[in-house]
Parts: C-alpha cells; sequence; structure tokens
C-alpha cells in the first residue's frame, strides 16, 4: 500500500463522508485493500487517522521547505509558496466538500505534537530565509515576522473565499511586511 496513495485516498474519503460515517470498509475500498488490511495496519479507525494526518503534514512541511529553498525565487515568492505549500493548497479539498470543516478540526483545535514540531520547523526555515534574504531592518524581526506569516496564512484558510484569494492577500501581506 503506497503511503501517498493511501493517505490522499483516505483523506478523499474523510472529506466525502465525514469522519464518523466513514467506515473501515469506506477506507479500504478507496485504498484497494480489504478491510481487515487496514486492521492488520493501524488497528483502529483512530489510528489510521493519525497516520493520515502525520502523512499530510509532512509532505506539506517537506513541499514548503522545497519553496524556501529555491535561489531562483525572491524572498517574497519563497515565503508566499511556502505558506501555500502549508496552508492554502488544502483549502480547495476543505471547501469542496461537506465534511471540509470535520476534516479540518481532525488536526487544528488542538495540534498534536507533529503538527506543532512542524510548523516551528518551518517558521525557523522562514526565519532563516528572512535573515538571509532579507532587507536588513528585517533581520532582527526575523522569528517574529516568520511566525506572525505563518498564523496569518492558517488564518486566511479560513477567511479567504478561496484559494485565489488566500494567495492573493497574502501576496499583499508578505509585499507589504518585507517593504518596511
Amino acid at each position: 500500500m503506497s503511503d501517498r496513495i493511501s493517505a490522499d485516498s483516505f483523506l478523499a474519503t474523510f472529506a466525502r463522508l465525514g469522519f464518523r460515517k466513514a467506515s473501515m470498509e469506506d477506507l479500504a475500498r478507496a485504498a484497494g485493500v480489504s478491510r481487515q488490511a487496514l486492521y492488520n495496519r493501524f488497528g483502529s479507525k483512530t489510528a489510521l487517522v493519525d497516520w493520515t494526518m502525520k502523512l499530510l503534514v509532512d509532505r506539506s512541511l517537506a513541499e514548503a521547505l522545497r519553496s524556501l529553498d529555491n535561489p531562483g525565487a525572491t524572498l517574497a515568492a519563497r515565503l508566499l509558496a511556502a505558506l501555500d505549500a502549508w496552508a492554502g493548497q488544502h483549502m480547495t479539498m476543505l471547501r469542496a466538500s461537506p465534511h471540509g470543516v470535520e476534516v479540518a478540526v481532525m488536526v487544528a483545535p488542538e495540534p498534536g505534537e507533529a503538527v506543532r514540531s512542524a510548523e516551528r520547523k518551518l517558521v525557523a526555515a522562514m526565519a532563516n530565509a528572512i535573515r538571509l534574504s532579507g532587507p536588513g531592518a528585517l533581520v532582527s524581526r526575523a522569528g517574529s515576522m516568520a511566525q506572525a506569516l505563518c498564523w496569518t496564512a492558517k488564518g486566511l484558510v479560513h477567511a479567504a473565499p478561496d484559494h485565489a484569494s488566500f494567495r492573493r492577500e497574502l501576496e499583499l501581506i508578505v509585499g507589504a511586511l518585507l517593504a518596511r
């Protein structure tokens, strides 16, 4: 069972049916395996959800860090791409589903240590990018700016009406902060 295909198929199933209504049979069908295979691998639906969320967080962090490590892009473009990879890219799936809020809540209200740790890594990498590439006045505030940008991106996921609006608003905010 491929981690990427299964995690994506599990997320799609949760988004379509909701966490409570998605059965292990539904999840097994989506992954192309037997229900018993899922129980053998995960033991419970809760463990499967935890595994799926961890893969989603790990994949989002890896994409965000790759975006920050793009020497051909401006600092603003790298920050925007990183924040979009971390938070914005999930908007379409969450908004398209009647259960999107439920899927988001699987991570959001009490994020596990994996989410907090990943966010700390992202903020540290963003702060480092700002220190190395930002205007001199920003260097001393790089950590605070990186944290504020991360919080802003998470807020925009909930406030912006769509992904294009998320990117537009975040681009304005990143540009304004870097111009100071």
